[in-house]
């Protein structure tokens, strides 16, 4: 019985250190690979002496998202009332709830600024 106990516990540690592992060396993978491909279209557009757009050497521009904001609203909400069905200290949830709060007002203050959140007049 001793085995089977050191096997489920070696398992449990391999899954929870190695599974964020491979995501994260999966997601580099990725992102150079892109970033290859991408170094050899100019490469070769040079090569065959062709204009390169200024889109491609332009870096991508990043939109500003809303999402990541909604998501820890939502989890300091699900965290508060899961506290506070079990008896326990609810305000632990206002963390990720009061952070995800300013995230969204960030968002906000982004969108307005930059004239893209505003609304038509």
């Amino acid at each position: 019985m001793q085995t089977s106990e050191l096997v489920v516990a070696l398992a449990g540690m391999l899954a929870s250190f190695g599974l964020p592992l491979l995501v994260i060396a999966a997601i580099l993978v990725y992102k150079h690979k892109r970033n290859r491909l991408h170094q050899e279209t100019v490469l070769r557009l040079a090569e065959k002496g062709l204009p390169v757009p200024p889109e491609l050497l332009r870096p991508p521009e990043s939109t500003p998202s809303p999402k990541g904001g909604l998501i820890l609203v939502a989890l300091g909400i699900a965290i508060s009332l899961f506290f506070w069905e079990r008896g326990q200290p609810w305000s632990i949830g206002l963390i990720p709830g009061l952070m995800g709060v300013a995230l969204l007002i960030a968002w906000k203050i982004d969108s307005r600024s930059s004239g893209r959140g505003a609304p038509p007049r």
